[in-house]
C-alpha cells in the first residue's frame, strides 16, 4: 500500500469519526450560551431578609400535676422578620430543683396552634408536635407544620402532661422548670 492508499484510508476513517460524533448529537440536544452585563452605573448591591422570632411569656397552670392531667398554657409567635419563617423544636428540656430527676421523662410535652388563648387553654389546639424530654430532636430541629409569614403572629398552645401510668416516683418533684426551645428556619 502505497502513500496513496495510506491517504485513502486516513481520508475515510476521518469521515467515518465525523459521521459518528455529527449523529451522536442528532439525538440529543447541545447549546453553547454566554452572556454578560455591565455594571457601568456602579456597583451592584444584593440583599438578603432578616429571619427572627420572638415569643410571649408562656404561663402554664399552678395546678398540681398528676396522671392523666394535662397542664395548657398559650404563647404567641411572632416573626418580626422580613422573610417568612418555618418553626421547628429544637430542645424540651425539664428540670427539677430536687436531685433526682428521674421520673421527669414520664411527662409528656406537646406544642398546638389555636385560633385564640382561650382555646388553647381549653385544649382546642391542633397538635404540631409532641415528645418528651429525653427525646433527641434532629439535628437542626423537629419541623412543625407552622409556618409563620413577615409580620404575622399564631397563637401557640404548650401542653404538659403527665401520663395514666406515671410512676409514684414522680410525686415530690416540687417546682419544675419546663423550656421547650423554637426555632424558625427561613422559607
Amino acid at each position: 500500500m502505497g502513500a496513496r492508499g495510506t491517504w485513502l484510508v486516513v481520508g475515510v476513517v476521518a469521515t467515518v469519526v465525523a459521521a459518528v460524533v455529527s449523529l451522536g448529537e442528532v439525538g440529543g440536544s447541545s447549546a453553547r450560551l454566554s452572556d454578560s452585563a455591565s455594571t457601568s452605573d456602579g456597583p451592584v448591591v444584593v440583599t438578603s431578609g432578616s429571619a427572627s422570632l420572638t415569643l410571649d411569656a408562656l404561663a402554664l397552670p399552678a395546678d398540681p400535676l398528676y396522671p392523666g392531667l394535662t397542664l395548657r398554657g398559650p404563647v404567641t409567635a411572632t416573626n418580626t422578620g422580613t422573610v417568612g419563617l418555618s418553626l421547628g423544636v429544637a430542645a424540651a428540656t425539664v428540670t427539677s430543683v430536687h436531685a433526682d430527676t428521674a421520673p421527669v421523662p414520664a411527662l409528656l410535652l406537646g406544642l398546638g396552634t389555636a385560633t385564640s388563648a382561650t382555646d388553647g387553654r381549653a385544649g382546642r389546639a391542633a397538635s404540631v408536635w409532641s415528645g418528651t424530654a429525653t427525646d433527641r430532636p434532629a439535628a437542626a430541629s423537629a419541623p412543625t407544620s407552622v409556618v409563620l409569614a413577615a409580620g404575622e403572629s399564631r397563637t401557640l398552645c404548650v401542653s404538659v402532661a403527665m401520663g395514666d401510668d406515671g410512676r409514684s416516683t414522680s410525686q415530690g418533684l416540687g417546682d419544675l422548670a419546663l423550656a421547650l426551645r423554637l426555632t424558625g428556619t427561613q422559607v
